[in-house]
């Protein structure tokens, strides 16, 4: 391969590292903005990915001009389209956190009250946090060893999430029974709450990706 091909990979690669950084600041501030009910926190968040899609797209049309002018190996190949997916799976957990952002800010300017579920909340968003945090970490990964810790690291915590949206959502669909004049804000806060789960869900996507980009077989997402 030629070096300036190694060179406009390299680049590549840390746009959409550059990429999943911002979202994780972006996220740690929505973590902040509900913790605190800080709704500056939650619009700094918000502004933070204001520009994801087009950011999407300059990383999409970089790779493609990759492909276009050179004929990647197989190896450098999975890369490449690698890279192409975890920036669409990038892209789809930004909209996720901006739309957290917007209802969160909702929330906490309204007179309805979470507060009997705000700790298991915080749990929650924190443990999809954390499988954000290692997929962003996988995309650098180099080794298999270091990819399959990062792979059990973000099934773990979607896992756990997976257990933490059941118990929530039970414990809102009886507040619901109960208190049927906010049955919209409830409604409102399932909605909500399901999109973090969305958040590690998606995290598993980028680190098969990455799995795949550096030791190959099939993806399965």
């Amino acid at each position: 391969m030629l070096e300036n091909y190694k060179e406009i990979l390299d680049k590549s690669k840390n746009r959409v590292l550059e990429f999943g950084n911002d979202i994780i600041k972006a996220y740690d501030l929505l973590l902040e903005g509900f913790r605190d009910e800080d709704v500056i926190k939650l619009d700094e968040a918000r502004s933070l990915l204001k520009g994801a899609h087009n950011r999407n797209s300059k990383i999409d049309n970089e790779i493609i001009k990759t492909l276009a002018l050179f004929s990647p190996e197989a190896r450098d190949l999975r890369v490449v389209i690698a890279l192409l997916k975890i920036a669409s799976e990038l892209t789809r957990i930004s909209d996720y956190i901006r739309a957290c952002t917007k209802n969160i800010k909702i929330q906490i300017t309204s007179d309805f009250s979470i507060n009997d579920i705000r700790e298991d909340m915080q749990a929650y968003m924190q443990s999809a946090g954390k499988s954000l945090k290692a997929a962003v970490a996988s995309i650098m990964a180099n080794s298999e060893e270091e990819l399959e810790k990062l792979y059990r690291d973000v099934n773990v915590e979607e896992s756990k999430c997976d257990d933490m949206l059941s118990v929530l959502e039970q414990s809102v669909i009886q507040k619901i029974y109960k208190n049927a004049e906010e049955a919209e804000n409830y409604i409102a806060l399932l909605k909500n709450m399901r999109k973090y789960e969305r958040v590690s869900d998606r995290s598993v996507n980028i680190v098969k990706l990455s799995y795949f980009a550096i030791i190959g077989g099939k993806i399965k997402l």
